[in-house]
């Protein structure tokens, strides 16, 4: 009896060996990643991910690395100090014809609102017909830029018809205190935060829909196990994003606290945002749109739009959500 049981014993013990070793035999590895994080609320869905531990049960262990503005965020990624990055459609237009080998995976958010127009109250701004002449400030080669652009077309104006002083966007609202400038065109959180300072020294100009800004994630072009890490990344970011959906007042919170703002700026870009994972023929438009630009304002030395479905990896995506994807593979 006593050997009955030490046998039984003994291959209870071999099976749960077996299943041990066969568990760790077939556990998902864990690549660790690093992404530039742009820090403004259109990176929610990153911060969000981070707070609820989404991307946990997929292959990918993340770091972080905040930086301001997706210019910044790009840079990081070609120059080899991060995996992946978050940059808007402007920044990805632009980089397009510098001959840079990189790929976006996946549109994550959207907003046609972001970037705004604000003046001194004192210059009498009431349209874009009143610009012509006035020292703007803008972010060269961003969002900043091209919006300024289109807003100026709009009244049969071009760049050419006002004075462009370039700034990093955490400086545009010192050139306007300093009186550098008359007008500014800052993306959130900058916008807000210089209408909090300034008040009634500034106008804000309605300019909602006449623009918009896509937030992607980006990398250098990828092999397999790069978009082996993107899918895993997209995986965590569809459960942000559902959690978003599902816990708006849970979300802002997080988004408050990780980067320090006030609940009244996040219940001021709130709505504008459209929190969703696609890769579509508006990104592609969109692109070309503001390649063209560039080289029709002699922004760029280039004279060719390249083709733009070179710069967009969809593997990743038709892993995770095909219905999403609707440009060629």
């Amino acid at each position: 009896m006593l050997i009955l049981s030490l046998v039984t014993l003994l291959v209870c013990i071999s099976a749960i060996l077996l299943y041990l070793n066969f568990e760790s035999r077939w556990q998902q590895p864990k690549y660790p990643v690093v992404i530039a994080v742009s820090k403004t609320p259109l990176s929610t869905p990153f911060y969000v991910a981070k707070a609820i531990g989404a991307f946990d049960g997929t292959c990918v262990d993340v770091e972080f690395d905040e930086v301001l503005g997706g210019q910044r965020a790009f840079a990081k990624v070609m120059n080899g100090d991060a995996d992946f990055g978050t940059s808007s459609d402007s920044v990805i237009a632009f980089k397009s014809l510098a001959g840079r080998a990189f790929v976006t995976h996946a549109m994550f958010v959207q907003s046609d609102n972001d970037v705004k127009l604000i003046s001194r109250a004192s210059a009498k701004v009431n349209s874009a017909i009143d610009l012509q002449g006035k020292k703007i400030g803008v972010t060269k080669g961003t969002a900043s830029e091209y919006f300024l652009s289109n807003l100026l077309a709009l009244e049969g104006l071009t760049t050419e018809d006002v004075k462009l002083y370039h700034y990093k966007p955490e400086q545009l609202m010192n050139g306007f205190i300093n009186n550098e400038i008359d007008a500014f065109v800052p993306w959130e959180p900058f916008g807000f935060e210089s209408i909090q300072l300034l008040a009634d020294k500034v106008k804000v100009h309605q300019t909602k829909g006449l623009n918009t800004l896509v937030f992607n994630l980006i990398s250098a072009t990828a092999d397999t196990l790069l978009v082996e890490k993107a899918k895993c990344l997209i995986q965590g970011l569809s459960i942000a994003i559902d959690y978003i959906a599902s816990y708006p007042t849970q979300s802002k919170k997080i988004v408050i606290n990780e980067l320090n703002l006030s609940a009244e700026f996040i219940d001021w870009v709130w709505p504008d945002y459209i929190f969703k994972l696609g890769l579509n023929q508006s990104l592609v438009l969109s692109v070309e749109s503001q390649a063209m630009w560039a080289i029709s304002t002699q922004m760029s030395q280039f004279n060719e739009v390249p083709n733009v479905e070179h710069f967009i990896d969809s593997r990743a995506m038709l892993q995770v959500m095909p219905n999403a994807v609707n440009i060629p593979k």
